[in-house]
């Protein structure tokens, strides 16, 4: 019953103070037959239990001060137990308005006292009923009649009052409650017989102390267990948002949303809530699969071919695959391989249809269809809509009517709550395949320039062959694709090659034939690439101007290679150890005899493998010997850097981009002799050279050689070619320092 304050008309105040202070009085009148002694220790422990509510299952609270106000009605009468219910009342409603008089809430606390208070009736109603027919009924059966009398009169008031507020059925979620009434209903058993047994005696201070030490534990390890499951919450969100963010800025933050909107989905089904946490936790996950595609398919301009589409289609499986391996769950996989089945059968993996969906997969899908729409929508009316033209379609109908204005503004308010409302989507969904054939042809060309060869209009007719084609070599592969459209009724494009030429092929079903427009692109393409190649000179000149000449952009991945000397060493940089592993490698290849030299090498190292699970998760970095120089290699395969970032990092000063090089490239160049660079969709290679490298390291073996060296006069100082070091050279030994 969490309804928003009323703060719009503070007039009723003190209305509801005086009546409040009246109908207290008259329960303190009633209770006025009983030893206070007896009955302080007992509002007191009611009034802590509200304070600090126990955790259920589902992560919902229980404010236990049912014990308190139900040892009051067992062994003092009505009027006393009513003083417990107002108690207890107020407690709740001062902790869920946060201890803040001005979020105080009257109507909300009445209605609490109105529900408890009808409750106590029911438990007074039973308790006489069976004292008459069982004079000396145990305390136990007592307190066992009391507590479920109280719940069976509580329940179907809550889910009123729920229906009144949310639209919620009656019967949503019953399962799951009537399972977390054996919490109270077991804690009264055990906590209220020997309770009053013991108060009743005389013995306050012991029983006090007992139940005290009992219920501390209680509250203790619920509050652990909540604890610990909104801690893997928590680790879910955080591995959701860092996959997201590495994809696309648009999908950064959608496991989450999905996560808090499947949520409050399940309040308002007939879901069990003890299996809600699951549910919830894989709807943040939902998108994982997402993780194993390139980021480019997530921020091309415009629709994605065929090919592209189909790429992305596979991260429903791959997602899958990883929720198995993560969390040993077939079912939640199951749940994550077909949150893109369709109502109607057209979605995939499976092309599965209603029913023969999974129940979970169904509920995922509106989540994140919800999650778009909300972020496209301002108007709650237009959300619900848009929900209810996709039921039967892509939604389940029975789904789709749960979603209401009600149900967006709540879904609003919670999510503004997490501050989680971000900026809305540039365009609907069209970086996920979803867009128009029209729109895929425009955007094509704007991508691939105006330069472009013939165009042939083909057709597949409905004997199964295919008119006007005069490149044999492709006819195999358009029929297949045109059959696909066909069968689909779905417009789309494809990219095919044949020998030296690309060609641009788009379909479109219609009246049994699929018409197909093929268009030569390969001099747009040519074109594309020669611009393509007249930028990364451009930024070349730049970046070796700006450098003078220490900062090198290479143009091919071939061109960086073919700088590489002899191959030393490499380690593999997966977490922060690695780091330090990789600056004692370079170093040791330098002379010791330099401190300062030394630390340069460490602090360049140092930085590049920490840039490599900053921004690429990883990656290796390797030690190269080339003419008296070391080189360190350092290799990730993220997607890349972009170009227009690149001079900004060592001309401006502390400059940092997420998908830069940031601080840690202006080190590498004020630390190296030279840089070398090359990056692209698959990759950044990045090769530092330090001038002055050792041709060994340091062995035990030196040391021991070199005295013998000095007494024989053996040695002589050489001036080390093209440095300012001094190398000792040993006569019959390679070996030199």
């Amino acid at each position: 019953m969490k309804t928003p304050p009323n703060t719009t008309n503070p007039a009723p105040y003190p209305f509801w103070a005086l009546a409040g202070f009246l109908y207290g009085a008259i329960l303190a009148v009633g209770a006025g037959q009983v030893p206070w002694t007896h009955v302080l220790p007992i509002l007191l422990l009611t009034l802590l239990l509200d304070l600090f509510p126990i955790r259920l299952i589902s992560g919902e609270e229980f404010g236990a001060g049912l014990i308190g106000f139900l040892s009051l009605l067992i062994g003092f009468g009505f009027y006393t137990a009513l003083l417990g219910v107002f108690i207890s009342c107020l407690a709740n409603e001062a902790r869920q308005s946060g201890f803040r008089p001005k979020s105080f809430d009257p109507l909300r606390w009445l209605t609490r006292l109105a529900i408890y208070t009808l409750s106590t009736c029911g438990a007074a109603l039973a308790l006489g009923g069976l004292i008459t027919l069982w004079p000396d009924v145990p305390l136990y059966v007592k307190a066992a009649l009391a507590a479920l009398a109280f719940k069976a009169v509580k329940l179907p008031m809550d889910a009123g009052m729920r229906k009144v507020l949310s639209g919620t059925a009656w019967l949503a979620g019953i399962e799951g409650r009537l399972r977390e009434t054996l919490v109270p209903i077991l804690l009264c058993i055990v906590v209220i017989p020997h309770f009053l047994g013991n108060l009743l005696s005389d013995d306050t201070a012991y029983e006090l102390a007992y139940t005290g030490l009992l219920l501390f534990f209680i509250l203790y390890f619920s509050t652990v267990y909540v604890r610990e499951v909104a801690g893997w919450r928590r680790t879910f969100e955080r591995f959701s948002l860092l996959f997201e963010s590495r994809l696309s800025k648009d999908l950064e933050g959608h496991g989450i949303r999905s996560g808090v909107i499947a949520d409050h989905l399940l309040d308002r089904l007939a879901y069990p809530r003890d299996k809600k946490r699951v549910l919830v936790q894989v709807a943040i996950q939902h998108d994982i699969g997402k993780s194993a595609l390139p980021a480019y398919l997530f921020n091309k301009r415009g629709a994605l071919s065929l090919s592209e589409e189909d790429e992305y289609r596979s991260h429903s499986e791959k997602g899958a695959e990883i929720i198995l391996t993560l969390t040993e769950d077939g079912r939640a996989a199951e749940w994550v391989r077909h949150h893109h089945e369709h109502w109607d059968g057209k979605g995939f993996p499976a092309g599965l249809k209603g029913k023969a969906i999974p129940y979970e997969s169904r509920i995922l899908s509106i989540a994140s269809r919800l999650d778009h729409v909300l972020r496209r929508e301002s108007d709650d009316e237009a959300v619900c809509a848009y929900i209810q033209r996709l039921a039967g379609r892509e939604i389940d109908p029975q789904l789709a009517a749960a979603v209401d204005v009600s149900f967006v503004q709540g879904v609003r308010e919670r999510l503004e709550q997490r501050g989680l409302v971000s900026g809305p989507l540039p365009e609907p969904e069209k970086s996920y395949g979803y867009a128009k054939a029209a729109e895929r042809s425009s955007n094509s060309d704007e991508e691939q320039g105006s330069y472009v060869g013939a165009s042939t209009m083909l057709k597949l007719a409905a004997d199964g062959l295919l008119y006007g084609l005069e490149q044999p070599a492709l006819e195999a592969h358009i029929v297949r694709l045109a059959r696909r459209a066909d069968a689909q009724q779905t417009s789309f494009y494809e990219i095919l090659k044949c020998e030296d030429r690309t060609y641009e092929a788009h379909f479109y079903p219609e009246h049994g034939e699929v018409r197909i427009a093929l268009t030569d692109i390969t001099p747009a393409i040519a074109y594309r690439d020669k611009l393509h190649a007249e930028t990364l000179n451009a930024y070349r000149e730049i970046m070796s101007a700006l450098s003078e000449g220490k900062v090198s952009l290479c143009l091919t991945k071939e061109e960086l290679l073919g700088r590489l000397g002899e191959r030393l060493e490499a380690v593999t940089v997966t977490g922060r150890t690695d780091i330090a592993r990789s600056r004692d490698l370079a170093a040791s290849y330098m002379p010791q005899s330099d401190p300062k030299r030394i630390m340069q090498v460490k602090l360049a190292v140092s930085e590049a493998a920490t840039n490599l699970l900053k921004h690429a998760l990883g990656g290796q970095v390797t030690a190269f010997s080339s003419e008296g120089s070391l080189q360190v290699l350092v290799h990730d395969e993220g997607s890349g850097i972009a170009l227009h970032e690149l001079p900004k990092t060592f001309v401006v000063s502390g400059y940092s981009s997420k998908r830069s090089l940031g601080r840690g490239f202006g080190v590498m160049y004020a630390s190296a002799d030279r840089m070398f660079l090359h990056t692209d969709p698959k990759g950044t290679r990045v090769l530092l050279e330090f001038d002055g490298m050792l041709q060994a390291p340091v062995e035990a073996e030196i040391q021991e050689t070199l005295p013998q060296v000095a007494t024989l006069g053996q040695a002589k100082s050489i001036p080390s070619e093209g440095t300012g070091t001094t190398r000792t050279a040993i006569a019959g030994n390679r070996l030199s320092l």
